[in-house]
């Protein structure tokens, strides 16, 4: 069965890649150079049965395989989700290998690494235009399901989540975006508050140390009163796209801090 846990006391996370492979091998390069076995990735990666989509998973592999670093890939949005449902079920529950260094986790997919209590729960309400068209360019399971989240609640808490879509209050840069997005229709915007409440009930059941998310391109961090922090990663090759994780202090770290 593909593992993501290695004991290893580092653990890395990345924001959307969207199938842009610019600058990957690099930053997979930079991250070995500093330790990094593991890297989970936090939605919008790009698992799709196309061929620009086989391209792009073929590409990332050889370099992950190159610098020896397995990657788990929490799911995202406007991502071929009949083709991921598939293969989760296949999976019986189990992380599902798309290629020998790349797995997608299913939601409410567990593990502990070094004592710490990981759990990926992706999907996240997008904001769809009306031209897209239902299973072939959106997909309706992009949202978790009451039984996924019944289920997600039923594990009981873990420290670190990694989801795609924010809780509500998220990071400040995220809560503004959130109300800046008024130029979308009263039926998107329903949608995605939908998907939001989703999340935030997610983060409240599971109650984590430490949350860290995509899907808002930018990079920020906020802890709240309890204590628990959010962290919101940036997009592709923008600054604050790689976090870095020490699993034996819980402290973090931007990759761009780390030295060459």
């Amino acid at each position: 069965m593909w593992e993501i846990d290695d004991g290893s006391p580092m653990v890395a996370f990345a924001g959307d890649w969207h199938g842009r492979d610019t600058g990957l091998e690099e930053k997979l390069q930079r991250l070995s150079g500093n330790g990094i076995t593991r890297l989970v990735h936090a939605g919008d990666f790009t698992i799709c049965p196309d061929r620009s989509g086989s391209l792009f998973l073929d590409r990332v592999n050889s370099w992950a395989e190159s610098t020896g670093i397995r990657i788990g890939v929490t799911s995202g949005s406007h991502k071929d989700w009949g083709h991921l449902q598939t293969a989760f079920a296949a999976g019986d529950g189990n992380p599902v290998e798309i290629r020998s260094h790349i797995a997608a986790l299913p939601r409410g997919n567990r593990w502990t690494q070094r004592g710490r209590r990981f759990v990926s729960y992706g999907g996240v309400a997008s904001i769809a235009s009306k031209s897209q068209v239902t299973d072939q360019s959106w997909w309706r399971d992009e949202i978790p399901t009451p039984a996924e989240f019944a289920a997600l609640e039923a594990g009981g808490t873990a420290e670190v989540m990694i989801t795609h879509d924010s809780p509500v209050p998220g990071t400040p840069k995220v809560d503004a975006i959130r109300r800046s997005s008024n130029h979308w229709s009263d039926d998107a915007l329903i949608y995605a508050e939908l998907g939001s409440r989703g999340i935030t009930a997610a983060w409240e059941a599971i109650h984590p140390d430490l949350l860290i998310h995509g899907h808002f391109h930018v990079q920020d961090e906020i802890t709240m009163v309890s204590g628990q922090r959010i962290i919101s990663l940036a997009a592709e090759n923008e600054p604050g796209n790689v976090l870095l994780l020490n699993l034996d202090t819980l402290q973090t770290n931007w990759l761009e801090e780390t030295d060459d």
